[in-house]
């Protein structure tokens, strides 16, 4: 900001005269004074408008339009705040810009008419510098040149401001307290030896890496038992980016979950109690945060307003699986769901969450330690990430690249598995090993080489014991849903050769094969999924009897009847284990 002219008056101290500083208004020390004219040939009179504002910038986006206003407010306490204020704003009473500046610390004389010639103030403060608008938090661009915290900080290009009515809720708690190095001290130096603390921490180091990557969204689910740990980890967790309140709940409506994903954009969606979900939201909800894309909604107009957007890792837990809780709206977790948000068991070790607790009694201090140490220090490790991170971009992230791809290809040759399904729940975890490498290299963590992808290893195993082994979950699933179709009518609904005629008939129990017909197979065995993906799958399991040529479907003789075409499982189907 230059100074441009000095005023004096009378025999008050004022500032120099900021650059763009309309006439009829000065700058004091306590803040802004506007000019009032005598009555009756009286000399005009300054009077205190508001404490110290200033506007210092005129934002827009790169198109020319999205005009604004970049203030700085100082707080009672001589804090500054800067703030992009969008430029319709300005219209009508001002009542929105009033309301956010306030929340700032803003004291603003009362009456009418200080309030309107607040707004004039605004409105006609004019300053010389420029400056680019975005409109949303995190990177800025497809092109990763500008990346923007919650409270509004921009690390990257210096002329990049984050333009919107007022800071998200959701955002707001993305704030530091303390050091980098009492971080460190505290809460990354907890991590260590305890395989579950550090994938989380990793995941949260992962945010930032998903667009230069172009990787789609999700993360971890943090499955057991009540006090074990499980929030603890999120917590740590959440501290990478901001305060322990930056830590939100599955309870929620879609649109609550759309706006706060898209206040958290590139850092991390940290989501307790999963429980507390609607069951029929909750397969939709995965899917959404996941895809990083929210409802096309019209705007005042009835033109169509663009759909928010996200890419973040999304940190879950709770004390049932996302399977679970879609059960009880009576609909089944999909394959896609699963290799988005991995279900992990978390109260499992040797105390709970944690494999080691530096010393202290039991794993109930242990977590109250590290519960004290996210609140005391946090919201420093992500910026400096993301900090080191832009200073060799294009060769880091093109390492990263490559660690994904090591990572990956090492679990697969450790844990022999070969399904696609696998290999994607793989490559996430394979990124998660990477950030926190990554992190450690930058010197943020406190951790040895290898931490990271040890424990992203050690979540992988428990991962894929959880599902029942490394084969595909839509097998699985195929099976299944066969199984419990014939546990559920038994031969009520198969009608015998010789035998009574059955109501409501599913299908012929031919010896040791039951026989379905191809209508209640896609209809009602495999309701809501593809009955032929299916037969392809149960086939391949070597439990469906196939037709002739390419047909799954075999030609059966019944008595009494034409030829018909039915799937004809194998009686073997109900000796299966869960693997």
């Amino acid at each position: 900001m230059s100074a441009v002219e000095e005023e004096i008056v009378g025999t008050e101290p004022i500032r120099l005269r900021p650059d763009g500083l309309p006439k009829g208004f000065i700058m004091k020390t306590d803040g802004v004074y506007s000019r009032r004219d005598g009555k009756d040939g009286e000399a005009p009179e300054w009077r205190r408008l508001c404490s110290p504002i200033k506007v210092i910038a005129l934002p827009c986006g790169a198109d020319g339009t999205g005009w604004g206003r970049l203030v700085e407010i100082d707080d009672p306490d001589g804090r500054t705040h800067r703030w992009a204020i969008p430029a319709e704003m300005l219209a009508g009473d001002g009542i929105e810009v009033r309301r956010e500046a306030f929340r700032l610390g803003l004291d603003l004389e009362p009456g009418t008419r200080a309030r309107n010639e607040f707004l004039s103030l605004l409105q006609l403060w004019r300053p010389s510098a420029r400056a680019l608008t975005v409109d949303c938090l995190g990177w800025a661009s497809p092109a990763c040149h500008a990346f923007t915290l919650g409270n509004g900080d921009v690390i990257g290009a210096s002329d990049v401001v984050y333009q919107s009515e007022g800071a998200p809720h959701a955002a707001r708690e993305m704030k530091p307290a303390g050091s980098l190095a009492e971080w460190q001290r505290s809460v990354g130096a907890a991590c260590i030896g305890n395989p579950i603390l550090v994938a989380c921490v990793s995941l949260a180091f992962a945010g930032p890496l998903l667009e230069p990557l172009q990787m789609e969204g999700g993360g971890l689910h943090l499955r057991g038992a009540s006090s074990r740990g499980k929030s603890s980890a999120q917590r740590v967790a959440v501290s990478v980016w901001g305060s322990p309140k930056f830590l939100h709940t599955w309870r929620a409506t879609a649109n609550g979950l759309e706006g706060t994903a898209s206040a958290c954009n590139s850092t991390l969606l940290a989501l307790d109690e999963m429980g507390e979900v609607a069951a029929r939201e909750a397969g939709a909800a995965c899917y959404m945060l996941a895809n990083g894309s929210g409802k096309m909604r019209a705007s005042r107009t009835g033109t169509a307003r663009p759909a928010a957007r996200w890419r973040l890792p999304i940190l879950s837990s709770g004390e049932i699986s996302l399977a679970d809780k879609m059960s009880e709206g009576r609909e089944r977790i999909r394959a896609g769901q699963e290799v988005r948000l991995l279900d992990i068991p978390a109260d499992g070790r040797a105390f709970g969450a944690f494999d080691n607790l530096h010393g202290k009694t039991d794993g109930k201090a242990f977590a109250d330690h590290i519960n004290r140490a996210a609140a005391a220090s946090y919201g420093t490790a992500g910026p400096a990430f993301v900090t080191a991170l832009l200073n060799d971009f294009e060769g880091t992230v093109g390492n990263v690249r490559t660690s994904v791809e090591t990572f990956s290809e090492e679990a697969a040759r450790q844990l022999g598995f070969e399904d696609g399904q696998v290999k994607r729940g793989a490559q996430r975890l394979g990124l998660i090993a990477a950030a926190g490498e990554l992190a450690t290299k930058f010197g943020i963590t406190g951790w040895e080489p290898g931490d990271a992808f040890s424990a992203a290893m050690e979540v992988l195993k428990l991962w894929i014991a959880s599902r029942g082994g490394g084969g595909s979950a839509e097998a699985r699933e195929a099976v299944e849903r066969t199984r419990e179709f014939i546990v559920a009518h038994g031969l009520s609904r198969f009608e015998t050769f010789g035998g009574e005629k059955v109501f409501n008939r599913a299908g012929w129990r031919m010896g040791e094969l039951y026989c379905f017909a191809p209508d209640v197979w896609r209809r009602e065995v495999h309701a809501g999924a593809d009955g032929g993906r299916a037969a392809q799958l149960i086939s391949a399991a070597g439990l469906l009897e196939p037709g002739d040529g390419k047909n799954l479907a075999k030609r059966i003789s019944v008595p009494g009847e034409q030829r018909v075409r039915a799937y004809c499982v194998s009686a073997t189907i109900m000796e299966m284990d869960d693997e």
